[in-house]
């Protein structure tokens, strides 16, 4: 996956969620999206050629990727706008509707955590 999330996947994302991307902040959303996995791969770039072996993998697991629920929850709905049916969305997070919804991101281990 790259390292930023363009436009295109968010509208993908949106409809994939039945979601009207025209109800949304799209770019906020990447900007939000964006920045997280900036943040992540910032993150990442700390582990060294001393870390165990078990602690490259709980770092990577902790930031190696922005799960579907992160990114609904602190993404979409939190860029709305006001406007937009977050209230709906929020509740079909709640009930579990995007738990097993793959990550949205994930650090491409070869070479983003060297």
């Amino acid at each position: 996956m790259a390292d930023q999330i363009s436009a295109g996947q968010i509208t993908a994302l949106l409809h994939r969620a039945h979601l009207n991307p025209e109800q949304w902040d799209l770019s906020e959303i990447a900007r939000k999206a964006n920045a997280w996995i900036t943040d992540n791969l910032n993150e990442l770039s700390h582990m060294g050629a001393s870390w165990s072996p078990e602690d490259r993998a709980a770092h990577l697991a902790e930031f190696g990727n922005l799960t579907a629920i992160d990114f609904i929850e602190q993404c979409v709905i939190e860029a709305g706008p006001g406007t937009a049916p977050w209230q709906d969305l929020q509740h079909r997070v709640d009930a579990g509707e995007f738990d097993t919804w793959p990550p949205i991101w994930l650090a491409q281990r070869a070479t983003d955590v060297c």
